[in-house]
């Protein structure tokens, strides 16, 4: 593709996720808060809803929230193919929406031990919006054949 068009793609994707958050937030730190809330990258800000932060609670082990951030981003991955998404994030993270999706019937102490399935589809990702509308943002990635071929180097 031209380097041009692009730069061109790259910027309306990037307008695109301006809703994404400036920086994720601990779980453990957003159930001490009265106003639980992140500031997206067009600085508005973005309130949790007090249920979902509690259903998350009672889901993940409390030895584990300091590893959950939120919002949980799943990011649209157009050089994955159609309806491909992955989760940006940690392990801990992608384990918890396995967790949710009924997937994965490991216990949470066996996390250390489990194979990471990186890739959601899009009926997974409806599931997960459907359960956690406040605590998940979509997001668009665009690699550019430039990147592409960078990652099919470093793979060799």
């Amino acid at each position: 593709m031209n380097s041009k068009i692009d730069k061109l793609i790259e910027h309306d994707i990037d307008t695109l996720n301006d809703h994404l958050p400036r920086a994720r937030t601990r779980l453990a730190h957003l159930l001490k808060e009265d106003d639980p809330h992140f500031m997206t990258r067009s600085g508005e800000k973005s309130v949790f809803k007090a249920e979902e932060l509690v259903w998350l609670c009672n889901e993940v082990p409390k030895q584990f929230h300091n590893s959950i951030r939120l919002p949980i981003v799943l990011l649209r991955r157009l050089d994955y193919g159609p309806g491909i998404h992955s989760v940006s994030g940690n392990k801990t993270e992608l384990f918890m929406i396995h967790k949710i999706l009924g997937y994965d019937d490991l216990a949470w102490d066996n996390l250390a031990t489990w194979k990471p399935v990186e890739q959601l589809s899009r009926p997974q990702v409806q599931i997960i919006r459907q359960k956690l509308p406040s605590t998940t943002s979509l997001g668009i990635v665009f690699i550019t054949s430039r990147d592409s071929k960078r990652n099919d180097s470093l793979k060799s």
